[in-house]
């Protein structure tokens, strides 16, 4: 009995920490498109590499959130139909409860993968912005 608890202990760790970075991960997203807005405004002349990147920056940002969005409402899906398996169990309904369990495994996966997919395009968007501010400083920085 000892093994499940911990197993459920570590679920649960899992669990909490999928949605924290989802949030922190989204609140990067906004703050990274308030602070490329800033240096975009304070910008006099941008080249043509610089409106590209910029654009493919906030493009990526947009997508991030998005995701970071699919994800919170992925979960909230996963959660019901999790509840509604372990009401099932619990009152001896197993009539469709294998393909509960199946949905809820995709439903699981596809959590991850979204998470992944924010994680990616977050931190692409981030390096599409910093290369706007390197060309930008160039002349100070190197």
């Amino acid at each position: 009995m000892a093994e499940n608890e911990s197993y459920i202990r570590w679920q649960n760790i899992r669990i909490t920490q999928l949605g924290f970075a989802n949030n922190l991960l989204i609140l990067l997203n906004v703050a990274l498109l308030g602070f490329y807005s800033k240096f975009l405004s304070d910008c006099e002349i941008l080249n043509n590499y610089q409106k590209f990147f910029i654009c493919a920056s906030f493009l990526l940002i947009i997508v991030s959130t998005g995701l970071g969005i699919f994800v919170m409402l992925n979960r909230l899906e996963d959660f019901k139909l999790t509840a509604q398996i372990a009401r099932k169990r619990e009152t001896n309904q197993r009539n469709g409860i294998e393909n509960d369990r199946e949905e809820a495994k995709i439903l699981g996966e596809r959590t991850y993968n979204y998470f992944i997919w924010q994680a990616v395009t977050f931190l692409c968007a981030f390096i599409t912005g910093l290369i706007v501010i390197v060309i930008e400083f160039n002349d100070k920085l190197f």
